[in-house]
């Protein structure tokens, strides 16, 4: 599109929510999906903090989403593993009640507005949710702090 400027929602972002998930194989041994799940919510928090953003949980607020599959193979000694990263925003604003909170009525919408994703092969013994919270974390700092320098 000629003569349409692109945004960068990342650009001028101080403030967001943040989520993670993991979709588990049960074929998994090793370690349970509890545990991980801990190690990936816990590096993925930590990272984000370090980069100086502040976290919040207001749900007007977009938020970055770090989303993991995993897939054992037959025999159980590696992994397929994706992680996407991703942010999304309101893009239709939520309504404001008399109360003057807002109100989440059915023309409110969130969109993913920036994507990142990686595929790969794990060993087992080498599955850790800390290094993969940590990747989510360093995907989206990147492309941030390209935005606002």
């Amino acid at each position: 599109m000629d003569g349409v400027a692109q945004r960068n929602p990342l650009k001028g972002l101080t403030t967001m929510s943040h989520l993670a998930s993991v979709t588990w194989d049960d074929l998994i041994e090793g370690k349970s999906e509890a545990q991980y799940t801990q190690e990936l919510e816990t590096a993925f928090e930590l990272g984000l903090l370090r980069t100086g953003i502040k976290l919040d949980t207001d749900p007007q607020l977009g938020y970055l989403y770090c989303m993991v599959n995993l897939i054992a193979d037959g025999d159980n000694i590696t992994f397929a593993q994706s992680i996407t990263v991703e942010y999304r925003e309101e893009v239709v604003p939520a309504g404001v009640g008399l109360s003057g909170t807002a109100t989440f009525d059915e023309h409110w919408q969130m969109a993913t507005t920036w994507r990142t994703s990686f595929v790969y092969i794990v060993e087992r013994n080498r599955l850790s949710g800390t290094d993969d919270g940590e990747t989510c974390a360093e995907a989206f700092e990147l492309e941030w702090r390209r935005a606002n320098n």
